[in-house]
């Protein structure tokens, strides 16, 4: 093999601008390294990436740089390498990329799963769209054993099954312990910089100070335990996946039937709850909380005329544990919100199963999202009545689902994890900061 000198000087002598355009790019994929420290998933994100993003170039100046890099490649015996940079995958992606930037994303998406080498998310971890130093290097390190895989024709793209594979050399790589990490794995190394950087992100020190105490106990798994009793902790979820069953019919206006509602209030002891008779449900609104939160857990669907389980609620139906984890993926979700912050606050200050004032933790959020420095309509601070909004969307559902006990007076009202949901709370937390999306600040 010919070192990197010596193949661009064989090229120079023949084109010379050729060669300054490989020199470049060889200088911007590895770093002045040599050819050791070339990879795919590297060479992909020079060539589907960072070249539409960095080089101040158009489609057919980019073009012609990768084709300089495929002719280095050539010349250094790497010829795999070399088809991919001259491949009409980047030659679609490069002038994709001038005409619609965001057709050329969603191309440079799908090649790069088509590749078989782009680490999947897993149950384990979603990848962050901003990544810390250790999640970017256990990323690298997925990608280069996926790609040996493929290249052994262990991992063939495309196949019935692959996608499994891929999934269980993820998790293989991830979970390792590793000499060079003294016996750590990848992954504890990403759930130590993700909680940290949830802990200790910037702005808000109310937030810090409430969620540190959290922190050794969210570097441990949190176990659903029997069937039986995660079921019980999530009676009314349960009854309500049980009643929709193959499907339930809607009326016309799209609530559950009055002979359902009446059930629900009956069968849950919620009568009591509500002032004179309800059998509708827009008058029943314990029940329409109960509704509307399985469908925002993605437990059951509405369609057309009907309400349908899912997949997952199928499933959780099924098996009391997957109803557990289900609703501990789902409480906060993945999303960048307000909202998002409210949940983690709620769940953060209920978790240690402590009895807390309920004004005490409305105003907890009040400072966690003001401080965090989200804005409302017209760039404006949020104001209390905002912020309590927040507060009372994520306490309705905490109520109807039975997971927190409220006591005392209504000016003075106290709220406890219900015996069996600080460990779901938990368990909902460390889902958060493993799936959750980051965007910088």
């Amino acid at each position: 093999m010919h070192s990197v000198e010596q193949a661009l000087a064989a090229i120079g002598r023949a084109e010379p601008e050729v060669a300054e355009d490989a020199r470049a790019a060889w200088e911007s994929l590895t770093g002045g390294d040599g050819p050791e420290s070339v990879t795919q998933w590297r060479l992909q994100q020079f060539c589907w990436d960072e070249l539409n993003r960095a080089w101040m170039s158009d489609g057919q100046g980019r073009w012609r740089v990768a084709t300089a890099l495929s002719a280095l490649l050539d010349g250094l015996g790497m010829q795999r390498y070399a088809g991919i940079a001259r491949s009409d995958t980047t030659r679609q992606i490069l002038f994709t990329g001038d005409q619609a930037p965001d057709r050329g994303r969603t191309v440079v998406r799908r090649a790069m799963q088509r590749s078989g080498i782009e680490p999947p998310d897993t149950e384990l971890l979603t990848w962050g769209a901003i990544m810390g130093t250790a999640e970017a290097q256990a990323r690298e390190a997925v990608a280069d054993r996926l790609e040996l895989a493929v290249a052994v024709g262990d991992l063939q793209p495309g196949t019935r099954g692959w996608r499994d594979l891929q999934a269980e050399i993820t998790l293989n790589v991830l979970l390792s312990p590793r000499m060079d990490l003294s016996g750590e794995a990848l992954y504890d190394q990403i759930l130590d910089e993700r909680l940290d950087d949830w802990i200790r992100g910037p702005r808000s020190t109310t937030r810090g100070g409430l969620l540190a105490p959290l922190e050794t106990s969210l570097r441990e798994n949190v176990d659903p335990g029997m069937a039986a009793p995660a079921r019980a902790l999530l009676r009314p979820l349960d009854w309500l996946l049980t009643e929709i069953g193959d499907g339930l019919a809607l009326t016309a206006a799209g609530y559950l039937p009055p002979r359902t509602v009446s059930r629900a209030l009956d069968e849950l002891g919620w009568r009591d709850e509500l002032i004179g008779p309800a059998n509708r449900e827009v008058d029943a609104y314990p029940v329409l909380v109960l509704r509307e939160t399985a469908q925002r857990l993605g437990l059951c669907r509405r369609r057309a005329s009907r309400l349908t389980l899912t997949p997952s609620g199928r499933a959780a139906l099924a098996d009391g544990r997957t109803l557990w984890q289900a609703v501990a993926a789902g409480l906060v979700g993945p999303e960048h919100s307000a909202l998002a912050v409210a949940w983690e606050v709620v769940l953060a200050v209920l978790a240690p199963g402590d009895v807390v004032g309920e004004e005490d933790v409305r105003t907890l959020v009040q400072a966690v999202i003001t401080e965090s420095g989200w804005r409302v309509a017209g760039r404006r601070t949020p104001s209390e009545s905002d912020t309590s909004a927040l507060f009372f969307a994520v306490l309705r559902e905490l109520r109807w689902m039975e997971l927190v006990e409220e006591s005392g007076a209504l000016l003075d009202r106290q709220l406890r994890a219900r015996a069996g949901a600080a460990d779901l709370f938990r368990a909902a937390l460390r889902h958060r900061v493993l799936h959750r999306d980051i965007v910088p600040f």
